[in-house]
């Protein structure tokens, strides 16, 4: 006897939908921080480059842009310091007088130097609906040229939309995060400086200065010292066992803070950089930007969706009246010192906004790139 439709042991002729697709898919990433490339021309390496995973991100642009992502509409939100433009010598000299033609040659050689990456890129804007939207950061402020952005469509092949400091649609805000941070903020109003000189410059905020200036000549003698968090235990950590350096580090620190901040003709064009000591004190290496995404989200009142960059922190934070914030992380190596997440790690981290019917708010998820599986890899040599 034939068991009816509905017992548990018999097939059921239910017809399984598909879950609809997204009308759009945008994938938000940010602070990769790329330099000149892994090795120098002589086959050194070079110090200074920190993003070390441009196949990682080759194979994670081929997986949105190929079999059932083919032809559906997929933007690639490239949230600010994508390129590490602070820290590019021009012709052998690292300098905070950082002018469009500098700018320019900067990324032309990053282009040179991370080929899979910018291939990558062109491939990805090969497939229909695939484009890139690119928003300016603090490392990349030369960006905020017209010249650098041709440059940097010509290395992709295609048309990229440039947004100097936000990108909004359907409720959601994506911004970089430099602009909300004291140290960190340009002075969009002038970013550049024009008075007196043979030809503009980047008006920069102290905290670029700091990077341009301090922090590279810091990093060609300890690589790692950006890298680690919370900074206070690497400062311990220095002194104990390091002490010789962390003393001149600390004594060179306090020369820079006096040619900045009391002794300001030093780094001053016109009328230099407004930072305080107020402003250091607030200075962390690793913040959370909590308050910054309320503050958004309270200046904003059609904003549901805030989305930064910039603290390298994979982040989420639900809100009053269900309003959200997410931070898509970094794709650079971080070590931790604190117990709980103690060694050095690399998450590529990213953020997916799938936009459906119009006029309803975008799902948002933090997701990690797992890539596919490589039998090797490169480390030196």
């Amino acid at each position: 006897m034939q068991a009816p439709l509905n017992h548990p042991a018999a097939p059921q002729s239910v017809r399984i939908e598909k879950s609809p697709e997204p009308s759009q898919l945008r994938l938000v990433v940010s602070d990769f921080h790329l330099g000149t490339g892994r090795y120098f021309a002589d086959g050194s390496v070079n110090i200074l480059e920190d993003f070390l995973y441009d196949d990682e991100f080759a194979d994670f642009l081929e997986f949105y842009s190929t079999e059932k992502y083919w032809d559906t509409r997929v933007e690639l939100v490239l949230n600010g310091d994508i390129l590490n433009l602070l820290q590019v010598d021009d012709f052998g000299v690292h300098t905070h007088l950082i002018t469009e033609r500098a700018t320019m040659r900067a990324v032309e050689r990053i282009a040179a130097g991370h080929p899979c990456f910018f291939g990558a890129l062109r491939r990805f804007c090969q497939a229909p609906g695939h484009s890139i939207t690119y928003i300016v950061g603090n490392h990349d402020a030369g960006m905020l040229w017209p010249g650098p952005r041709r440059v940097f469509e010509r290395a992709v092949g295609t048309s990229v939309k440039f947004h100097d400091q936000a990108y909004r649609f359907d409720g959601v805000h994506i911004e970089h995060g430099h602009q909300l941070e004291d140290l960190c903020r340009m002075e969009m109003s002038c970013p550049f400086i024009t008075k007196g000189l043979p030809e503009p410059v980047l008006n920069l905020p102290w905290g670029s200065i700091f990077v341009a200036v301090w922090l590279t000549r810091i990093k060609l003698e300890r690589p790692h010292v950006d890298k680690v968090k919370p900074f206070s235990s690497f400062l311990r950590w220095m002194l104990i066992h390091d002490t010789g350096w962390a003393v001149m580090t600390i004594l060179r620190m306090g020369k820079f803070l006096w040619d900045t901040i009391l002794w300001r003709p030093r780094y001053h064009i016109v009328e230099g950089v407004r930072a305080t000591w107020g402003m250091i004190q607030q200075a962390t290496v690793y913040p959370s930007f909590d308050k910054m995404a309320a503050r958004v989200l309270g200046e904003n009142p059609e904003a549901q969706v805030v989305i930064f960059g910039h603290t390298h922190v994979l982040r989420y934070r639900k809100f009053e009246g269900g309003r959200e914030y997410f931070n898509e992380g970094s794709w650079n190596e971080v070590t931790n010192l604190e117990l709980g997440e103690f060694g050095t790690q690399t998450k590529l981290t990213y953020a997916m906004v799938e936009s459906g019917a119009p006029g309803a708010r975008p799902r948002v998820r933090l997701k990690r790139w797992m890539g596919t599986w490589k039998p090797e890899m490169d480390l030196l040599g």
